[in-house]
């Protein structure tokens, strides 16, 4: 009979949704005159998103729980965005349900009828209204967006394609808005969404099946400028760190790098809001997990991807096992498991396996006065958080943890930190079962004969262990040659294809466009323009030839002329590297240094765009125009140039070769530090030479320098010479720099 009962109302559920799709038309509006009810619903203009009435259980047949929510119109399983009544569900009979607008509000009412009155309780919110048949008909309000500002007759509500409802003072699109959803956000912040610095939050379901206020949050922390995960609106647990205004990204997002997603702060307005590509559909959720995502729309797969999830390990969600249950990243889900001597306890209306939310309770209680309690020792732990006491041990009455604990009725639980005792008498959150030799013990009180069962167990899982461990020595043994073997073939091509998800990666971003610190984009020039430019790398249009390439002169569509350096497809930098390059010089632009304009990257050629410098003395370009003579120095002398340089470095370490017009107006110790890494910079072998981050280093250092060798004033190297350079650093790429 009970199977008989909920296959008819599911039968009439689906006759029910069937009916929303028939009779929701293409408006977008709810109006005085044009009210919802039951199963109707609106749609957006564009066809985007909908609203109505739904239910998160609708397999079910008791318990049956109704709610004004909103979703996308074309994503399956259905995607709840917003929610209305979050904390007065309806019950009973969709029906009867209203949704329509009443004195300048949209109200959600429950016609009740008198039959159905007679079986709820309290009248508060319920008014009796006559009917033709003289039966009574109450109003009962279950929600309303609370407006006292308008008793226009043309409010209306109206739902956008950006999944906002707003209730504004007119037809016009230009009415007032008297209220919004965004401001009124549930556990999901679409693009366009504006938190309030301040006052908005995101506050997650109660769980999968109950869109009531749960325990996790997210917020905006105006002072650091930093999203951050509350738990129950007291603990915060992670902080995405502080938004970079020029990557309109926050630093604890590197998984949004090369998405087009980008947050903005308007501090004058007090919000913060996020964009996208219009053509694609994010979300960002607080999940039921205490973890905040980022999920896209994947088209062709029809799900959710989600892109982003902090924290990324479940363990660091605050209270994610609940009191009393042991968090363990590495076990298989649900991560979460009760300590020995408790059980699990199920949060209301809750029958997922993985919600430990309702924590563990104990299935022996205590009873002190009989005095035969014990503590379990449980290994390798991260320590619940906070303890009720954490006093300093004393050579008092109480001189061990332990016999400060027995002697309290109330102590559930017990650690030593250094010369700390630390207590626990009600609840231990966020245990954490950490890797061998790591982590403190944590000494659990339990019944004596849980201890008993607690040993019990520990006693078969060792005879266990005693016949199993032979068996599974031999059968390594027996297959280690083969792993060994298979480990070998597999390292390779895992960094085989390391190698090439990197080069993909870097690819993508340099395609993308890099961002100098400015805030503008670097310019990216394609292959043929390129070409067009030094009309097919032409030996007219060479200037010369480094190590890594040749260099060419080049004008652009726009008429500017550039110096374009060719890697050399011989060289063994691969796009990870070259990409590291463009970002190194980008964050090292600098106005005595040469400017580095654009790049590009297609097929194996590799080619930097920098400004072209013309034939003249190097101190009118870093001090402009003087009314006195000066040596000019050619592009075309370069050999010579590095002649003359190293017979003054030999004769008076360069002195000599500091222009007189500059009139003392320097640091002579500076200007022969300067001499002395350009000489490093102009040295036969590649290896020989400083790579852009040390020369960063000499310059920001007064480290002892190597001494330079004598040029040969061509591009032979001289066989496996190799400075021993007299500092370390970390260097940020693999790049090394070669002469200008």
């Amino acid at each position: 009979m009970q199977i008989c009962k909920k296959n008819v109302f599911l039968l009439y559920y689906g006759v029910l949704v069937f009916l929303s799709f028939q009779v929701s038309s293409s408006t977008d509006t709810i109006s005085t005159n044009q009210p919802l009810s039951g199963f109707e619903t609106i749609v957006s203009s564009g066809d985007i998103f909908e609203l109505g009435l739904f239910t998160p259980t609708p397999d079910t047949y008791d318990h049956r729980n109704y709610y004004i929510g909103m979703w996308y119109r074309h994503v399956s399983p259905q995607t709840i965005v917003w929610v209305a009544n979050r904390e007065s569900p309806l019950g009973g009979d969709a029906s009867t349900y209203l949704l329509k607008i009443l004195d300048g509000n949209l109200i959600l009412h429950d016609n009740i009828s008198a039959t159905r009155k007679s079986h709820t309780e309290g009248t508060s919110r319920r008014s009796p209204q006559k009917i033709s048949e003289g039966n009574l008909l109450f109003h009962e309000t279950v929600w309303s967006t609370g407006v006292n500002s308008s008793m226009s007759k043309d409010v209306q509500a109206v739902l956008l394609d950006s999944g906002n409802l707003v209730l504004r003072d007119g037809p016009n699109s230009s009415a007032a808005v008297l209220w919004q959803s965004f401001d009124h956000p549930p556990d999901t912040w679409l693009p366009g969404g504006k938190i309030r610095l301040g006052s908005q939050l995101f506050t997650s379901w109660e769980s999968l099946i109950d869109p009531s206020p749960g325990r996790y949050s997210l917020e905006f922390d105006p002072k650091l400028h930093s999203l951050v995960t509350v738990w129950n609106r007291s603990k915060s647990y992670w902080s995405s760190g502080p938004l970079y205004d020029w990557l309109q990204s926050f630093k604890g997002f590197p998984e949004l790098q090369g998405t087009k997603l980008s947050f903005t702060l308007n501090m004058d307005e007090s919000y913060i809001t996020f964009s996208v590509d219009p053509q694609s559909r994010y979300r960002l959720v607080m999940g039921v997990s205490g973890q905040f995502m980022l999920q896209v729309w994947h088209v062709d797969l029809q799900s959710w991807r989600v892109i982003l999830s902090q924290p990324d390990n479940r363990c660091d969600v605050y209270n994610s096992c609940g009191s009393f249950g042991i968090c363990n990243e590495n076990r298989e889900p649900p991560p979460c498991r009760c300590v020995l001597g408790f059980k699990r306890e199920f949060s209301q209306g809750s029958d997922d396996s993985n919600d430990y939310s309702g924590g563990c309770k104990r299935e022996t209680y205590l009873h002190c006065y009989k005095r035969n309690d014990e503590f379990l020792p449980i290994e390798n732990m991260k320590l619940a958080t906070d303890p009720t006491t954490a006093s300093v041990l004393t050579s008092g009455t109480f001189t061990t943890c332990a016999s400060r604990c027995v002697a309290d009725c109330s102590c559930q639980a017990y650690a030593n930190d250094g010369n700390k005792c630390l207590v626990w008498t009600k609840d231990a959150f966020n245990l954490q079962q950490l890797d061998a030799n790591k982590g403190h013990t944590f000494f659990l009180r339990l019944a004596s004969s849980n201890i008993s069962t607690a040993n019990n167990r520990k006693t078969e899982h060792s005879k266990g262990k005693s016949i199993v461990l032979p068996v599974v020595l031999a059968s390594l043994v027996a297959t280690a040659a083969c792993f060994v073997g298979l480990y070998c073939c597999i390292s390779s091509r895992i960094r085989r294809k390391k190698k090439q998800r990197d080069e993909k990666h870097s690819r993508e971003l340099l395609e993308g466009g890099l961002i100098d610190d400015a805030g503008e984009n670097m310019c990216y020039l394609n292959l043929h323009d390129i070409m067009v430019a030094t009309n097919s790398f032409s030996r007219k249009k060479k200037l010369g030839e480094g190590g890594f390439g040749p260099v060419y002169k080049g004008k652009l569509p726009n008429g500017m002329e550039v110096a374009i350096k060719r890697l050399s497809k011989k060289s063994s930098q691969g796009l990870t590297e070259f990409k590291n390059e463009v970002v190194l010089i980008i964050k090292l632009q600098h106005k005595n240094l040469v400017r580095l304009l654009g790049y590009c990257v297609e097929g194996d050629e590799k080619l930097l765009i920098y400004e072209y410098m013309s034939n003249k003395s190097l101190d009118v370009l870093l001090f402009g125009e003087h009314t006195d003579s000066f040596k000019f120095v050619h592009n075309d002398q370069k050999h010579s140039l590095i002649a003359y340089a190293w017979e003054s470095w030999c004769e008076t370490k360069g002195v000599s070769i500091i222009d007189e017009a500059l009139c003392g107006s320097y640091s002579l110790e500076e200007a022969v530090r300067c001499i002395h890494i350009a000489l490093l910079c102009v040295q036969d072998h590649p290896k020989d030479r400083p790579t852009i981050s040390q020369i960063v280093y000499m310059l920001s250092n007064d480290n002892t320098l190597p001494i330079p060798k004598q040029p040969t004033f061509s591009n032979v190297l001289n066989g496996d010479q190799q400075l021993d350079y007299v500092f370390s650093i970390n260097e940020a790429t693999q790049t090394e720099l070669e002469a200008r």
